[in-house]
């Protein structure tokens, strides 16, 4: 399931990471609306500043959309759980969370909201956070849905790079 294990041009996966849960299943509609976003706001502003000598402020309006549409884009393409040798990076379309794998207590499987079946990290003091990866289908907003085998996958994966103790296998 790691993917972008070469380093490569990856805009939307943090630098020096790599992506432990799959791509959103609209990442071709996200990656059309991102590039358009971005190539229509540049072009606006050079066409603001060079055909009609307009400033950029005068052009904001008209790039704004644009941009809005880009930003989104970005944030839906970047959701995930990421890591790295030294930390997790997990990436709801907020924030990114970076949590230390010396800080992980364990990784478990629990509800969170509507989803019944969310990947938790729990952390030596106490604190528990939920990750964007749940078993399941559909879409939600912030959330990678996997099958029980990607689910089994990413949690061995993940314990595996924190030095934790295998679970012991279901019977």
């Amino acid at each position: 399931m790691t993917q972008n294990s070469a380093v490569a041009f990856s805009p939307f996966t943090p630098a020096g990471s790599n992506r432990l849960t799959p791509d959103v299943p609209q990442r071709l509609l996200m990656l059309m609306g991102y590039w358009i976003g971005v190539v229509q706001s540049v072009a606006i502003g050079i066409a603001a500043v060079v055909e009609r000598g307009s400033d950029l402020v005068e052009a904001a309006p008209l790039m704004a959309p644009f941009m809005v549409l880009a930003w989104f884009c970005r944030r839906a393409l970047s959701v995930g759980v990421f890591a790295d040798e030294t930390a997790l990076r997990l990436h709801a379309g907020r924030q990114p969370l970076m949590i230390e794998y010396d800080r992980v207590e364990a990784f478990t499987v629990r509800p969170h909201r509507e989803k019944s079946r969310v990947l938790w990290v729990d952390l030596r003091d106490g604190r528990r956070y939920p990750t964007p990866a749940f078993v399941g289908t559909g879409v939600r907003a912030g959330m990678v849905a996997l099958t029980d085998a990607e689910m089994a996958t990413l949690l061995a994966e993940l314990t595996r790079r924190a030095a934790l103790p295998q679970p012991a296998a279901k019977l």
